[in-house]
């Protein structure tokens, strides 16, 4: 590996010099990836059950658009400034905030989905080759292998990602297509026009949508400070998340309407394609439990303050222990602590959106570090939090999070604001910030 590449790849919070960055064409795989997975035919699942198909493949599409926005808007600031979403928020929530707040949030979440996602496929693989082959592997051990597997790709980085992501979609959409053709064969379309009791609105279910993705959402700068430009972020944003999102959505409602099994891995095992069906599961969470253990092993190096270039040792513990955990099936009492810390995680975006924008103006040049804690931001971020959870709307808590820090700001503005207030910038220079660490 030469210098650069050791460079990004090893390092977690420095800015990722232009020389290190990567195409809109390899970043559209590596967000493609991140939707393609077994809660994004779940979501299908649930909308299907929950109203007609076509309301169904609206809202949800809908809901996708604005994953989209929220991602685009805020994936600017990490090409902008090349640094991780827990590094940007240095200003909107100021060094300590960013440290005690922010990363402790999304790394928590970050990691236990990883370790669930890994459980839930550790034991499909574990079953499909004791009922298809007759063999029998604890499923703890099928986890713990496949979770160490799954961690190799987060532990090398962006580049190795991207290399996985870039072999597994292609595959995928074939699986995909396949697997639809098949129970179409098996089942017919009768069941298409069977009727829905309504139980869900429509707006509940564009809410939904988003809520599926809600952290990943407010935390594209672990992948966009990859990006040269906004255009590039613009362009892999919409071609990555967009369309595999969508697919994945309709696949969902199709196989729950048709098959009565929205798990297009567990469809392909009952038509008698075993090897297919559990290839699909594991890529699908390969590709995103991946950038899972990334964004947690950025976050981690944060709040811990481990050497920036100890990077790949944090990433493997941490996600060690997620796996672990989640093969013994302790990450499965605690899912609803999950959810709600991804209510108290959406506020974060909407307050960075803000102060970068608003205060900031959207240039590079007005974004600061703020020593200690931005209190506007802080309690922006409390504010939007407690109401989002209250009302488990999590899109909310980014639109009262960037209200509530524009009204704050200007009760107490914000040290990001002006030159009069010491503050310390964003270290622009990749050798300077590895010198610094």
């Amino acid at each position: 590996m030469n210098k650069k590449e050791k460079s990004s790849e090893l390092n977690a919070l420095c800015p990722i010099a232009i020389d290190d960055r990567m195409s809109a064409k390899s970043m559209a795989y590596i967000q493609a990836g991140i939707c393609v997975c077994v809660p994004s035919f779940l979501l299908g699942a649930i909308l299907a059950e929950s109203m007609s198909i076509m309301n169904g493949i609206i809202s949800g599409t809908i809901g996708y658009l604005i994953v989209v926005v929220v991602m685009v808007i805020l994936g600017y600031m990490g090409s902008d400034l090349g640094g991780a979403t827990c590094t940007l928020s240095q200003s909107s929530m100021g060094v300590l905030g960013s440290r005690y707040i922010v990363s402790t949030v999304l790394a928590l979440n970050f990691i236990g989905w990883f370790g669930i996602n890994n459980a839930v496929c550790g034991e499909a693989f574990a079953n499909a080759l004791l009922n298809s082959f007759n063999i029998n592997i604890p499923i703890p051990v099928a986890s713990i292998i496949w979770g160490i597997i799954m961690l190799s790709t987060a532990v090398f980085g962006m580049g190795a990602i991207e290399k996985l992501d870039k072999i597994s979609i292609p595959l995928l959409m074939i699986i995909m297509v396949l697997g639809t053709y098949l129970v179409v064969k098996e089942h017919g379309l009768s069941e298409l026009n069977s009727e829905v009791a309504q139980t869900m609105s429509f707006m509940a279910g564009v809410g939904l949508s988003f809520n599926f993705y809600a952290v990943g959402a407010i935390s594209p700068c672990d992948f966009t400070r990859f990006q040269k430009t906004r255009k590039d972020v613009l362009n892999s944003t919409f071609w990555g998340v967009f369309p595999m999102g969508v697919i994945t959505l309709i696949l969902g409602i199709l196989m729950t309407k048709i098959a009565n099994n929205y798990d297009i891995s567990l469809v392909l095992i009952e038509v008698g394609i075993p090897i297919l069906g559990v290839s699909s599961m594991i890529l699908s969470t390969w590709t995103t439990n991946s950038t899972n253990a990334y964004s947690g092993g950025l976050n981690t190096v944060m709040i811990f303050d481990i050497p920036d270039n100890k990077r790949r040792e944090a990433t493997f513990v941490i996600g060690l222990i997620g796996t672990i955990l989640g093969a013994f099936g302790i990450l499965n009492h605690i899912e609803g602590v999950l959810s709600m810390l991804a209510c108290i995680a959406c506020p974060i975006g909407g307050v960075m959106m803000a102060d970068y924008y608003f205060v900031g103006k959207g240039k590079t040049a007005n974004w600061h570090a703020v020593s200690g804690f931005n209190w506007a931001g802080v309690i922006a971020w409390a504010i939007g939090a407690i109401i989002a959870y209250i009302l488990y709307i999590e899109y909310l808590g980014i639109i009262i999070g960037f209200v509530a820090y524009i009204l704050l700001e200007r009760a107490l503005p914000s040290p990001s604001r002006g030159n009069d207030v010491a503050k310390e910038r964003i270290v622009t220079d990749l050798e300077d910030c590895v010198i610094r660490l």
